[in-house]
C-alpha cells in the first residue's frame, strides 16, 4: 500500500509536502489541547479529517509565528531555502480563501435611482439618525453646496489628512457610524504593489492615467513649484483615523456608504480612494501631491529617500511589512531608480567633477590613488580605482572597472588606473605627482608609460606591510618579545619619512637605526647623515621599564631581516615626499555605506553608488567634525528638488 504524503487539509488547499522541498510553505501538525485542536477543526470547513491532519503555513497571518526563533533567525540570515517557521503556542489559521468576500462594486446611477424610488434613503436616514429626532431627507441638487460641512480650509499644508471639518448644518447632523472598514487590504501584498498589470505592462505606474480629471497639470498653481514637497512635513496617519474625515461627501455632505468607496490599486505608496455618495457626486481623493511619472511624491521620496540612506531595499520592505505600512515594490523601486535618480546623481556628479577639475587645471596637482575590489579575495567582479586631490582631499575622478572588460581580476586595478588618469588629464589637469600603493603592474606602469611623472608610495601601505612581517614573527617561538615592539617600529617608520627633508639616504639610515635603538644602543658609527638616536638620553627608570631586545637572538634576528629587506629598502626611494593616501582609505570605509563588499551589485548600481559616496564626501571633507553619520537632510532635500525641477 502507498504512503501518502502529507498534505494540507484546508478546503480548496492542494498543498503537500511531495515535490515542494526548499518551498517557503510549511506544514504544521494540529495541536494537541483539545480546545484549540477544536477551534482548528472548526475554521478548516471539512467534516472528516484524517488520523493526522496537517495545516500549511499559508493559512496563517504573519503575526501566528513566532519572531525570533533561532534557528529560523540562523538560516534566513544564511539565505538558506526551506526554513520552517515555528507557531506559536495560540495560534489560530484566519487566512482561507474560499471564505474571503467579493470584491465590492461601485455603486451606479441606475442603482441610485432605484434606491430613491422606492424611499431607501429615508430608511437609511431614519435607521442611522437618533432615536426620536425629525431628520430633514429632502432632495439636494448634486452641485449644492450649502452645507457648513464642505467649508474647510483650503490650504493643505501636509499630503494626508490637514482638513477641519465643521459639522453644523441641522440636516447632517446625526452620528454616523464611520468606524467600519473601508476595504480589507493587505498593504504589504506584493500582488496589490506590484509594477505589473494583467497585461504584463509595466508602464502604468509611471505614467499618468488618461482622462484622469483630477491629476494636476504642470501649470497648476499650487504645483508650480514641485520640488516644495522634498521639505514639506509627512506624516505616518492610520487607517481607522483616516475614515474619520473620509465619512462624507466634501461636495454636498451626504454620507458615503462603505460599498461606495473604491481604493486605486498599484500606486505604490500612495492611497487613492474614489467615493460616490448618495447624491451621485463623484470624486477621487490622493494622499499625495501628484508628480509626473509617479503616480505620487511620495513613491519617488521613498525611491530616492532609500538609495541616498544606503538601505539595502530587501530590509526596508521587511521594515514596512512590520508595519503593515503601504508601500512600493522592489520593481517599482527599480525603475524609479533608474529613471529619476540615477541620471539625476550623475548630473549632479559631472557638474562637480568639473568644478574641482577646473580649480585644479591652474596648479601641478598632487594625486593620490588606489583600488577597491567589491569583495573579498582574488574573484572580485568589479574594481573601483578612485584618485583625489592631495591639497584639497577631493575625489577628482574614478573609474568602475569589470570583470569581463579585462582578461583577469588581476589586471582591474591597472586598468582602472589607466581610465581614470586619462579622463583627468583630457580634460587639461597637469599631474605631476602620484602616490599609490605598491601594486606591482601600476609600479611598472608609471615607470614605462609615465616616466615624466614622480611616482611616490603611500607610507600607510608600506607601515601595513610591516606590520603584518612583524605580526606573523613575533607568534614564532623565541619572538615573542618582538611583539611589544611593533607599534614603537611602525611610529619609527613614519617619523622618517616625515623628517627626511626628501632625502633618500637619510630616510633608510633612520629607518634602519631602529635595530641599534631596541637593543638599547643609541649611537652607533659608519653612517654618512645619521649617527645617534634623535631623542633624549633615556634615564635609568626608562631603561629599567622597556624591554629590550638582546643582540644575536632570535627576535632581534628576525627585526633585522625584516628592517634591511632589500625590496623595503629600495622602495624607501620613494617614500622621500611621505604623500599618504589616509584620507582615501577614510573614503573606502565611507564607501561601504553604499557598497558593502558581502553584497551583490550591478553594474549601473556600482557606477551611481561611487558618484553618490564621492558626492557625500567632497561636500563634508574639510569640515572641523561631522556632527551627523548619515546623508544631510538638507542635501537629500536639495538633491531631491533637482530631481523635481529636471523631470516636472
Amino acid at each position: 500500500m502507498p504512503i501518502k504524503m502529507p498534505h494540507c487539509v484546508a478546503f480548496g488547499c492542494n498543498f503537500q509536502s511531495k515535490g515542494n522541498k526548499g518551498s517557503e510553505i510549511s506544514l504544521h501538525i494540529f495541536p494537541k489541547e483539545q480546545k484549540l485542536r477544536e477551534v482548528w477543526e472548526d475554521v478548516v470547513g471539512r467534516i472528516d479529517l484524517p488520523k493526522d491532519p496537517r495545516l500549511c503555513s499559508s493559512h496563517f497571518s504573519a503575526d501566528a509565528f513566532e519572531a525570533f526563533h533561532r534557528p529560523q533567525l540562523m538560516k534566513e540570515l544564511a539565505g538558506q531555502p526551506g526554513y520552517k517557521r515555528r507557531l506559536r503556542r495560540d495560534a489560530v489559521p484566519t487566512v482561507f480563501p474560499h471564505k474571503e468576500s467579493k470584491r465590492l462594486r461601485v455603486t451606479s446611477e441606475s442603482r441610485l435611482k432605484r434606491l430613491e424610488r422606492w424611499g431607501a434613503s429615508d430608511m437609511y436616514l431614519k435607521n442611522v439618525g437618533p432615536a426620536g429626532e425629525e431628520v430633514n431627507t429632502a432632495k439636494r441638487p448634486s452641485n449644492c453646496l450649502t452645507s457648513v460641512s464642505v467649508q474647510c480650509s483650503p490650504i493643505m499644508c501636509d499630503a494626508s489628512t490637514q482638513t477641519e471639518v465643521c459639522m453644523s448644518e441641522e440636516a447632517v447632523q446625526w452620528k454616523a457610524n464611520v468606524h467600519s472598514p473601508l476595504l480589507d487590504h493587505n498593504y504589504c501584498s506584493k500582488r496589490d504593489i506590484d509594477v505589473h498589470d494583467v497585461d504584463g505592462n509595466s508602464e502604468d505606474l509611471f505614467s499618468p492615467t488618461p482622462g484622469d480629471s483630477s491629476a494636476r497639470s504642470q501649470s497648476d498653481p499650487d504645483f508650480a513649484n514641485s520640488s516644495q514637497f522634498a521639505t514639506a512635513r509627512v506624516f505616518l496617519v492610520f487607517e481607522d483615523q483616516l475614515k474619520q474625515l473620509l465619512g462624507r461627501c466634501v461636495k454636498c455632505g451626504s454620507l458615503i456608504a462603505q460599498e461606495d468607496i473604491v481604493e486605486v490599486q498599484n500606486e505604490g505608496s500612495q492611497l487613492t480612494l474614489e467615493f460616490t455618495c448618495a447624491n451621485s457626486c463623484r470624486y477621487r481623493w490622493q494622499a499625495q501631491p501628484t508628480l509626473s511619472g509617479t503616480k505620487g511624491a511620495g513613491n519617488l521620496l521613498l525611491t530616492a529617500s532609500v538609495f541616498f540612506s544606503g538601505i539595502h531595499f530587501e530590509k526596508f520592505e521587511r521594515f514596512c511589512c512590520n508595519m503593515n505600512l503601504k508601500t512600493i515594490s522592489e520593481d517599482t523601486y527599480t525603475a524609479l531608480r533608474k529613471s529619476f535618480v540615477f541620471p539625476t546623481i550623475k548630473k549632479t556628479w559631472i557638474n562637480q567633477r568639473n568644478a574641482v577639475l577646473t580649480d585644479l587645471k591652474s596648479q601641478e596637482v598632487v594625486l593620490c590613488g588606489d583600488g577597491r575590489r567589491d569583495s573579498p579575495g582574488h574573484s572580485a567582479k568589479y574594481c573601483t580605482y578612485t584618485f583625489l586631490d592631495a591639497q584639497s582631499s577631493k575625489v577628482v575622478d574614478f573609474e568602475v572597472v569589470g570583470v569581463t572588460q579585462v582578461s583577469n581580476s588581476n589586471t582591474m586595478e591597472l586598468h582602472g588606473f589607466k581610465q581614470a588618469l586619462k579622463a583627468i588629464e583630457d580634460n587639461g589637469v597637469q599631474v605631476s605627482t602620484i602616490s599609490t600603493d605598491r601594486h606591482p603592474p601600476i609600479v611598472k606602469e608609471m615607470r614605462m608609460n609615465n616616466p615624466e611623472k614622480v611616482h611616490e608610495f603611500d607610507p600607510w601601505h608600506v607601515a601595513k606591510g610591516v606590520s603584518k612581517k612583524l605580526t606573523a614573527e613575533a607568534k614564532r617561538r623565541g619572538c615573542e618579545d618582538l611583539g611589544a615592539w611593533i607599534p614603537s617600529i611602525i611610529n619609527h617608520l613614519w617619523w622618517c619619512a616625515l623628517t627626511c627633508a626628501e632625502d633618500a639616504v637619510l630616510l633608510k639610515e633612520k629607518w634602519v637605526s631602529v635595530i641599534h635603538h631596541v637593543t638599547n644602543r643609541h649611537d652607533w658609527p659608519g653612517n654618512r647623515r645619521y649617527h645617534c638616536c634623535a631623542h633624549e638620553p633615556l634615564d635609568e627608570e626608562s631603561q629599567r621599564d622597556k624591554l629590550w631586545l638582546n643582540p644575536g637572538t632570535e627576535a632581534h634576528r628576525a627585526l633585522v631581516k625584516i628592517v634591511t629587506d632589500k625590496r623595503l629598502l629600495k622602495d624607501m626611494d620613494q617614500l622621500t615626499k611621505c604623500i599618504h593616501t589616509t584620507t582615501l582609505e577614510v573614503y573606502h570605509s565611507m564607501y561601504h555605506k553604499y557598497l558593502p563588499k558581502k553584497t551583490h551589485f550591478g553594474y549601473d548600481v556600482m557606477v551611481h553608488a561611487s558618484m553618490l559616496a564621492a558626492l557625500e564626501y567632497n561636500n563634508n571633507v574639510n569640515r572641523e567634525q561631522v556632527r551627523k553619520r548619515f546623508f544631510s537632510g538638507h542635501i537629500l532635500g536639495r538633491t531631491i528638488s533637482v530631481i523635481c525641477e529636471t523631470y516636472n
